[in-house]
């Protein structure tokens, strides 16, 4: 696994966002409390904070908790829990698609019978919705590419670099 730095510099690539976006996400995050404070500490982050991110990403920061915290109609894990299961294995998603104007999300994957499937998560109490649908759409490109770049990120060591390298040319 990546650290964060190295997971937001692969979301604003793979997402095609301008540099630091998902960084300023994870900042906002942290100061709400999804995100641990690790100050100073290059710890991998879990796919539980990629998907909190990427939330963050597609329907703002604050709303982030109500997202990740849908049931699903026929029951089962929660949409937090599903999303981080696509970010460490993808290659089964075919649309995750994510409400952006309520909170209301679909997943539509392969399932262990190869047939399609589709789960959709509800909010625990109905909030009125308006008469018009604004939907993100993320395809299972990005997912693969995600992994992949979080897959291959270089270890990050912590302190100084070693004396070879800083004396070394480039």
């Amino acid at each position: 696994m990546a650290t964060l730095r190295q997971t937001c510099a692969a979301l604003d690539e793979v997402l095609r966002l301008p540099p630091s976006s998902a960084r300023g996400h994870a900042q906002r995050l942290r100061l709400a409390g999804v995100l641990p404070a690790s100050q100073g500490y290059p710890g991998q982050i879990s796919s539980e904070h990629i998907a909190a991110i990427l939330v963050a990403i597609t329907v703002g920061s604050p709303l982030v908790d109500d997202y990740l915290n849908l049931k699903p109609g026929t029951g089962g894990p929660t949409f937090g829990k599903v999303l981080a299961g696509l970010v460490e294995k993808p290659f089964d998603l075919l649309e995750l698609q994510i409400e952006t104007l309520a909170p209301g999300a679909s997943v539509t994957f392969r399932g262990p019978d190869r047939g399609v499937q589709a789960i959709s998560f509800y909010p625990p109490a109905p909030k009125p919705r308006p008469a018009f649908d604004r939907e993100v759409r993320i395809g299972p490109e990005v997912f693969i590419k995600l992994a992949a770049a979080i897959a291959n990120a270089p270890e990050v060591r912590a302190g100084r670099p070693r004396l070879r390298d800083r004396y070394t040319r480039t």
